[in-house]
């Protein structure tokens, strides 16, 4: 009962969002949750794994910049294709922050 009354009133979400990802993990429940998502976890690896592959040789081919690729295509085409070398960029970084499994910038600030 007396663990009840050390206990705060409000917490806010920022603090209680730090306390969320500085907790220990139960070691039995990882362990369990491991076994069962193993050969989906595997999967997933091996989809991103491939994605990441294909599309950092588009990403190359497009930098590149080949002239017998774009002469046929329109102005607009040319900037929806920029645009698409700039999201695959993109998407290519925030792959490799959930690969090092990076801590966000809310965090910084706790």
């Amino acid at each position: 009962m007396s663990e009840s009354n050390n206990l705060p009133q409000a917490i806010s979400h920022k603090k209680l969002s730090y306390l969320m990802l500085k907790a220990q993990k139960d070691a039995h429940f990882s362990d369990e949750l491991s076994e069962i998502e193993s050969p989906e976890k595997r999967e997933f690896e091996e989809l991103i794994n491939n994605w990441e592959a294909s599309t950092k040789k588009v990403v190359n081919e497009l930098s590149k910049r080949k002239e017998n690729l774009l002469k046929d295509k329109s102005p607009n085409s040319l900037i929806a294709l920029g645009a698409m070398e700039v999201h695959l960029n993109m998407a290519l970084q925030a792959l490799n922050a959930f690969n090092k499994g990076a801590i966000s910038r809310f965090e910084k600030y706790i």
